[in-house]
Formats: C-alpha cells, structure tokens, sequence
C-alpha cells in the first residue's frame, strides 16, 4: 500500500474526492480501475494490490461522501449520490490519470457500478471482474429477496443509531466481533483477521446519512441491460455461502454475458477478497492474461 500516491480530485460539481494511483511496472502498464464496496475502502484491495500491482497501474478511489472522500453535512441535501453520480466520479478519475480504458475490478456496490459505467461508456472498459455483487436492485436482489426494500430501508435507521453508538468506542472490540462472526459462519475461518478489522473499523466511522442514501439510491438502480450485449470479457468470483450475492445470481450473470467465466469458491462469503486472496488472485492473473495479451 506504501507505493500508493495519494492524491484530491475536485469533481465539477464541488465534491473533494479522495483518490490513489499505484504505477504499473512500466509507463504502458494497462491500467485496473477498482471499485469499492459500499462497506469498504482500499483495504479491501490489500492483497489484490500486492499481486497485481507488479503487473498492472491500479488506480481506486473512496465514494463520495464515503472514507476519505467526505461532504460537509451543510451540502449533503444539495450533492447527487445516485449511481450516475459515481459514474461521472469515475470517468474523472480516468481522465485526470490519462487511462483511456482500463479493466474494472469491483467488489459488492463496486460490481453494480462498473456494469453502469460499461453501459455508458463501453469504450472504456476492456474487460469487468465482479466479485460478489450483482447489476441492480440491491435491496430487492439479495439476502432480503422481495421484500428487501421493506425491511432494509426502515432497518437502517436502527442501524445506524447502534453505529453513532459503537464506532468511536470500537478499540479492541472489533477482533470480538471478527471472533463472532467466525463462529456463526458470517465470514470465512480463513478471512484476514487484520484487513477486515481496518476495513471494520473505518466502516463504524462512516457518516450513516449518506450510507443510507447511497444504499437507497443503489436500490433503485438495475443495470441488467448491459448483460447480454457486454462487449468486454467478464470474470465472476462469488462465494457459495454469501447471502448478499446468492449462487442463482452470479450463475446468471455468468450465463447472459457472452464472454463470461464464473468462479465459485465453496466457503466463500461475501468478503472472499480477504477470505481467498491467493486463489483469486491467481484466476484474475490467468484471465487477463488470456483476454488481453
């Protein structure tokens, strides 16, 4: 993470948006654009970045209004959080780096993004890797199924009161919580315990207003047209026991893109990132290699 120069990019309407480049191994190295989860930052991308770094320019970024990429609570009301709006943010971030194209790696909300901005801009994209996420409908798509929307939207309200509560006394109390859900099976026994405590308690610490709204507006979002006429190759990586992203799902992603590859990891949950780093990043090291060399 070191070799990451961090830097601000002013989008054209006022959001300071907090963003990173990591240089390839050379001048022309292809350029991976990664997309956050809604829950995550570059943390998640620790060991992916480790990896492929030696192969690829990685350029990331935290969502506006998320991490790094902060807006102070007297504009919220007045600045757009809709998935268009991550869009523009990525297209500027693209722009500012000189990338005309670039492989779109996303994570959970990271993977309903970039099927947008392939949508919008395929021209852009030379090929997608989604790891657990779909293309739409958040809330109406994953553990909630129909009646998601009901249950989540009013939920979050609770949710966040109990993370005003909790994030900034969260200390030490984060690795029992890890603990926790290792033993109910919510993560994988092999989950970096380190990286998903950073990315824990970076996560307690986020403004839960724009969450919320960022979620909603995911919600309302469905990029399913893009799939049976993506014209880039496309690697899904999903685990078998992530209730966010169920088998039926990423099966069915697979099968409509045309030049897809599914990679199911058995034990798999919804952070398989930091659950099975090795292997992935072994099958996205063989695909782009195949797709684009």
């Amino acid at each position: 993470m070191k070799r990451f120069r961090s830097g601000t990019l002013t989008t054209e309407d006022g959001v300071s948006l907090s963003t990173f480049d990591r240089p390839g191994p050379r001048e022309d190295s292809p350029a991976l654009l990664l997309s956050n989860g809604l829950g995550g930052n570059l943390q998640t991308w620790r060991h992916l970045v480790r990896v492929l770094g030696e192969h690829y320019r990685i350029l990331s970024w935290d969502y506006r209004g998320l991490y790094g990429s902060e807006i102070e609570a007297e504009r919220r009301s007045s600045v757009a959080l809709d998935v268009s709006a991550h869009v523009r943010d990525a297209h500027a971030l693209l722009d500012a780096a000189g990338v005309a194209e670039a492989v779109l790696v996303g994570w959970s909300m990271g993977v309903q993004l970039n099927f947008e901005i392939a949508r919008q801009s395929p021209e852009r994209v030379s090929a997608i890797i989604a790891m657990s996420g779909g293309y739409g409908q958040t809330l109406s798509r994953t553990i909630a199924c129909p009646w998601g929307e009901r249950a989540i939207r009013p939920g979050l309200d609770v949710f966040r009161a109990l993370m005003d509560a909790l994030g900034p006394r969260l200390g030490r109390r984060g690795r029992w919580l890890i603990h926790g859900a290792k033993t109910l099976r919510l993560v994988h026994p092999k989950i970096d315990v380190e990286v998903f405590n950073d990315l824990l308690v970076d996560y307690m610490n986020l403004d839960f207003e724009v969450y919320t709204q960022i979620l909603s507006a995911l919600g309302d979002h469905d990029a399913e047209a893009v799939l049976a006429t993506l014209p880039c190759p496309a690697l899904i990586v999903s685990g078998d026991r992530d209730p966010m992203t169920p088998d039926a799902l990423s099966s069915y992603m697979a099968t409509t893109i045309p030049d897809a590859e599914l990679m199911i990891i058995p034990g798999g949950t919804h952070y398989v990132p930091v659950e099975f780093p090795d292997e992935i990043n072994q099958r996205i090291l063989t695909f782009l290699r195949q797709k684009l060399e």
